[in-house]
């Protein structure tokens, strides 16, 4: 955002830790700049008091600290952990600079999950990119924590000036000592507080990184505390004079240096993964020199430990370089690395800073701009009362003038306000014109911003049948022949589609549910589901020796196979009598080209093919009830839909539906096995991966079927009730399903 060079502000600067409250004051001369005050006092907390009782010992050192230092002014500048602020550097593309503020408002809602009214955020343009874009960073923090953060200030009766946030704060007043130097080299600047460790990485002279780990001095004095049973305060006082980083002699380190190693050997391993993450990133590098600063790099042989597990140059930063310090801020020289925060929030009060983040809570700048938009109310109330009582008693006619002046400027109001000049005005034309074009601008920005959210959930919905694809695909049994021809996404709404074939026909193809077969193969198909023959054909005799017989439509005295599936019943909310089902064929050569309702309304898949005998497909059947991946007694199919074929069908023919035919369609066989020589229209030589020859055993004849999978459509996935019918190896059945309910959010 945009920032004006402002001079020299009288403001009370604060650094509130979560151990310590620092105070600092710096002033201006002629060689740089000087620290006249500074302050800084513990707070005696243990992480188990209450969150009330916490504030109370806060508040109360905070009111002493500032009756001792006799600061006078009413507006803070406050900085807020690096934990609680999103950060992210961005490049945004060659755009208008006005224009850059409204994509940072859009990418910040892409990134958190709460409206632009919850959060209070701002950005800076670090650089032009050679492509003519510019290389942003963003910050944001949710409103809710900023105002916790800022309950203190507010009850020492004090105002908000600036919200910094304390990693960068620190970054400023280095940056400008000197310690990142001027070669371009990358740097790391390491921040080890109490609660939190912060990591900032500038190379070639630029910001580039900020990342905040929750390890910090508190973890290594609940170690201690746990391990020796002693108070937490206790462990504070013994880490301060006795705790040190271990050397890696076991001897000489003891049981407190093993203590403390555990906790520092997982903060050394987040550091060196932030540093392998910015290495991977475009514009990253290796980090070959760091700055640390903070009440960590007050621990005894901490610098040694860090440069064997960093592999890098590693030293104490020094803050107070060049820095003249007045008598009355002695107290700095007695640990100077924890003042480089509170000093960088000075500097704000000085000069502009290379990062100037401001996150005031918009109800702060709101409440602002409202006095200051009264103060020139006032002023214009002054001007009109001085020219009324100076211009009246001259004459008649200059106070027509008067009056004719304030008619005019009354109908500027008006224009702009109705309410400040209602006399005369009918309340229904208390809205200005202005008033009513914004509230239509907000309507077109709610509609456009509906259109929005409705292509970000369609786009992240976009691999949904993918998944299930890659889950039917798995679920073949392992060397075993099963053939998949054709993938159909189809709406199953009730039991229409098998009462009235021709309706289903006529409506299957009028959702593109049909392809290269027209009215008539549609006729036939719906047909041939509602349990009757094309062009009026018997139903072929049941066969003693078929495992899928005792389905068959005409063997009504027999048992139901467990194969065998009734027409799904009609579902609330669907017409009286059913509706006829929708389907969508596809190839994974063609797009469906169906619009996004009609892929809405799709909540179940159909798959046709051949397996090798109907073992084989009772197994394969079998294996999609049992992947998890569709709804419970989701998975339909029904023996009269199988019928024996030659297997000539596999080097002869294509699908009846299949009018164009790639290598990416044609893999669907068993393995990764793929078609050679295709021609339009007609599959040839099939020859799967783990063969050069036909599969060894596949017969004359192959089992025919069509299976529909529901799944959970729009919504996410049912959770499958465990089986004991799971057969060994399901876990790799299972993996596909998994990661699709991942996808989908469960």
């Amino acid at each position: 955002m945009a920032k004006r060079k402002r001079s020299r502000v009288n403001r009370l600067v604060l650094d509130i830790g979560t151990s310590a409250v620092r105070l600092c004051e710096l002033s201006p001369t002629k060689t740089g700049y000087q620290l006249t005050k500074y302050y800084q006092r513990e707070f005696q907390i243990e992480p188990s008091m209450e969150e009330e009782e916490q504030h109370e010992i806060r508040l109360n050192t905070l009111k002493d600290l500032l009756k001792e230092a006799r600061v006078r002014a009413k507006k803070v500048v406050v900085g807020v952990p690096g934990q609680s602020v999103f950060m992210r550097p961005r490049a945004l593309p060659p755009v208008q600079e006005h224009k850059v503020n409204q994509i940072v408002r859009y990418e910040i809602l892409q990134q958190i999950p709460f409206s632009l009214e919850q959060i209070a955020f701002d950005y800076q343009i670090l650089n032009r990119t050679d492509a003519g874009g510019y290389e942003v960073l963003m910050a944001a923090i949710k409103v809710d924590v900023v105002e916790k953060c800022l309950q203190l200030v507010r009850d020492v009766k004090r105002g908000i000036g600036v919200v910094d946030v304390c990693p960068l704060a620190a970054y400023n007043w280095l940056k400008q000592a000197g310690e990142f130097g001027e070669q371009g080299e990358c740097v790391a600047l390491i921040d080890l507080g109490a609660s939190t460790t912060d990591i900032i990485i500038e190379r070639e002279n630029q910001f580039r990184f900020p990342r905040s780990v929750n390890f910090g001095g508190n973890d290594i004095t609940a170690a201690i505390s746990h391990e020796f049973k002693i108070p937490f305060l206790e462990a504070e006082r013994l880490k301060r004079e006795r705790g040190f980083a271990p050397t890696g002699d076991p001897k000489r380190d003891g049981k407190g240096g093993e203590v403390i190693g555990r906790v520092l050997g997982r903060l050394m391993s987040e550091i060196n993964r932030s540093f392998a993450y910015f290495r991977s990133q475009p514009g990253g590098g290796t980090v070959s020199r760091i700055v640390v600063t903070g009440g960590g790099a007050c621990l005894r042989n901490i610098i040694p430990y860090m440069q064997r597990q960093l592999g890098a140059e590693v030293r104490i930063a020094q803050p107070l370089a060049g820095l003249a310090i007045a008598p009355g801020a002695q107290e700095v020289n007695e640990h100077p690395e924890q003042a480089s925060v509170a000093l960088g929030l000075g500097l704000r009060c000085l000069q502009p800073v290379p990062i100037q983040i401001n996150l005031v809570p918009p109800r702060v700048v709101e409440a602002g701009r409202r006095k200051e938009q009264a103060f020139y109310i006032g002023m214009v109330a002054v001007a009109l009362g001085l020219i009324f009582t100076t211009i009246i008693p001259v004459s008649a006619q200059k106070n027509q003038q008067v009056r004719a002046q304030s008619d005019k400027i009354e109908a500027v109001i008006r224009q702009y306000d109705p309410r400040m000049v209602r006399d005369g005005i009918p309340p229904a034309k208390w809205r200005s014109q202005y008033e009513q074009e914004l509230a239509d601008e907000k309507g077109k920005i709610n509609y456009y911003r509906e259109r929005v959210q409705r292509l970000d959930w369609m786009y992240n919905r976009r691999i949904q049948w993918q998944e299930y694809i890659d889950v039917i695909n798995e679920a073949r049994p392992k060397g075993k022949l099963v053939v998949i021809h054709t993938f159909e996404t189809i709406s199953i709404t009730g039991d229409a589609a098998a009462a009235q074939p021709e309706a289903a026909a006529v409506a299957s193809a009028s959702t593109g549910g049909v392809t290269g077969g027209g009215l008539r193969e549609a006729a036939e198909r719906a047909r041939a589901e509602a349990g009757q023959r094309p062009n009026g054909g018997a139903a072929p005799a049941a066969d003693d020796d078929d495992p899928l017989a005792s389905a068959a439509p005409d063997a009504a005295a027999k048992p139901a196979s467990p194969l065998t599936r009734a027409t799904p019943p009609t579902r609330a909310g669907d017409k009286a009598g059913g509706e006829t089902s929708r389907t969508e064929t596809f190839h994974l050569d063609a797009p469906s080209g169906k619009s996004d309702e009609a892929e809405l309304a799709m909540n179940a898949i159909r798959i046709q093919g051949y397996a090798r005998d109907a073992e084989t497909l009772t197994e394969f059947v079998d294996a999609l009830k049992n992947s998890g991946a569709f709804i419970q007694d989701g998975v339909y199919f029904s023996a009269r839909d199988s019928d024996k074929v030659p297997a000539n069908v596999l080097y002869t023919t294509g699908s009846p539906t299949t009018t164009r035919t790639s290598g990416a369609a044609a893999g669907w066989g068993q393995g990764q096995g793929a078609f050679s020589g295709l021609q339009p229209g007609a599959y040839q030589a099939y020859q799967p991966n783990y063969s050069a020859a036909p599969v060894a055993g596949m017969g004359a004849e192959l089992r025919s079927f069509k299976i529909e999978l529901q799944v959970a459509g729009a919504a996410r996935l049912a959770e499958p009730e465990p089986t004991g019918g799971a057969r060994a190896g399901g876990g790799a059945q299972r993996s596909a399903a998994d990661k699709l309910r991942e996808r989908m959010g469960r």
